[in-house]
């Protein structure tokens, strides 16, 4: 009598081969369809790329808006740099429930919707606001500054919103160095700031070439934050965007700063990637 269970075994064996691609299809496809045909679509609606780039490029207002965005990421980025290395490191030698209970409290500004986080950030650095009473209390300053409305109210606000970003991927890169290597470095007589500056941060470099990637992309991004900090006096890309959709009613230009907002975006990752593979 003839035996079924090879044949079985053998189908069962090809079917696990190729389940996983028929569950990436749906992934493909929208994709495909969104993302790349939003894409094409950008391209066929602009035409002349190049006199429609020349255009942009060669506008004051841009020109102003995307070194503003670059200047205020690369800030941000710094910030977020030196403020969640010390606390990932921090958070590590924690116990698992007060590691969780960290995480879930250093997560909770991103769970806030932006516009009442942008409000809440109006009311602290306003001209009566908790800043310019706390100055003028201590007598540091006569008379209230101008902190809304200006880039350093932009940083603060993008560096409330992207700095868990940077923590979790400080973090999880830490998490993967085993104890044992720690262990060592303190054994062989090293302090915590020589463990941390001569273990730790080189062996969690991946997890920040991507955390830095993530905060220089999105505050690139960003709309809603900037908007309601910097105001229109301080525009960003995206805000010049909104403006010529909305305001100008240019949509070729705004597909131009769409796609050159892209391209920077990419551009970051991929300077990412390369010094990921370099380590």
């Amino acid at each position: 009598m003839t035996s079924y269970k090879p044949i079985k075994l053998f189908l069962f064996r090809k079917l696990r081969e190729i389940l996983p691609l028929f569950l990436i299809i749906p992934s493909i496809i929208f994709l495909t369809v969104f993302i790349v045909g939003s894409l094409v679509s950008l391209f066929f609606y602009v035409g002349d790329i190049s006199r429609a780039f020349v255009k942009i490029v060669s506008r004051v207002d841009f020109q102003v808006a995307y070194l503003r965005t670059l200047r205020i990421a690369l800030i941000v980025a710094l910030i977020t740099t030196v403020l969640a290395y010390p606390v990932a490191f921090y958070v590590l030698h924690m116990n698992y429930r007060a590691r969780q209970i960290m995480k879930a409290l250093i997560w909770l500004p991103v769970m806030i919707n932006p516009i009442v986080r942008g409000y809440g950030w109006m009311i602290i650095l306003g001209r009566h606001g908790l800043v310019n009473s706390l100055l003028l209390t201590l007598g540091i300053i006569k008379e209230p500054i101008k902190l809304l409305y200006t880039e350093v109210a932009m940083i603060f606000g993008l560096t409330e919103l992207f700095f868990p970003f940077m923590f979790i991927s400080l973090l999880s890169a830490m998490e993967n160095i085993s104890d044992e290597t720690i262990m060592a470095a303190y054994s062989l007589g090293a302090n915590t700031f020589k463990v941390f500056k001569d273990v730790v941060m080189p062996l969690s470099i991946k997890g920040y070439v991507f955390g830095v990637t993530i905060v220089v992309t999105g505050c690139s991004t960003a709309y809603t934050t900037p908007t309601l900090l910097g105001g229109p006096q301080n525009a960003t890309l995206s805000m010049l965007l909104a403006d010529y959709v909305a305001i100008f009613l240019d949509w070729r230009s705004a597909c131009v700063i769409a796609l050159i907002i892209l391209a920077t975006v990419l551009i970051v990752s991929e300077v990412a990637s390369i010094i990921v593979k370099k380590r």
